[in-house]
């Protein structure tokens, strides 16, 4: 049963947020303009994990990136309305607003408050989506 909006609290977003996997498939659902297949998503997945630009990225790693997003992540994001299936591929769910929150405050409390994205990563940065800088 998918939660309500009201019903996603701290604790379940930092449950969700965890993974570092599923952390990079929210995040690209979020920049995306339209659904995000799984089998993009398993490619701007693995391209944020290995810091290389999506259009250079595929084959096998992108495969198993593919098969753990199916079986484990994005289940939970759409179990929490995170995320919605929407038949042509994965978008915005009710509780994305306040899954980012939990994520501005987080990088708040820690003193930051660069928004995050797939596009770039932090040197040292080990398979996390990164927190841009300025």
């Amino acid at each position: 049963m998918a939660e309500s909006t009201t019903d996603l609290g701290p604790a379940a977003a930092l449950d969700l947020l965890s993974a570092s996997r599923r952390l990079a498939a929210v995040v690209a659902v979020e920049e995306a303009s339209g659904p995000v297949s799984s089998g993009e998503l398993a490619t701007l997945t693995a391209a944020a994990e290995h810091g290389r630009p999506p259009g250079q990225f595929g084959g096998r790693s992108a495969s198993a990136v593919k098969a753990d997003l199916e079986s484990d992540h994005l289940p939970r994001l759409v179990a929490h309305d995170v995320l919605r299936d929407a038949g042509n591929g994965y978008e915005t769910g009710a509780n994305m607003d306040g899954l980012l929150s939990v994520v501005d405050a987080a990088v708040a409390a820690f003193g930051g408050d660069s928004p995050l994205t797939t596009l770039e990563r932090q040197p040292g940065d080990a398979g996390s989506p990164a927190i841009d800088r300025p």
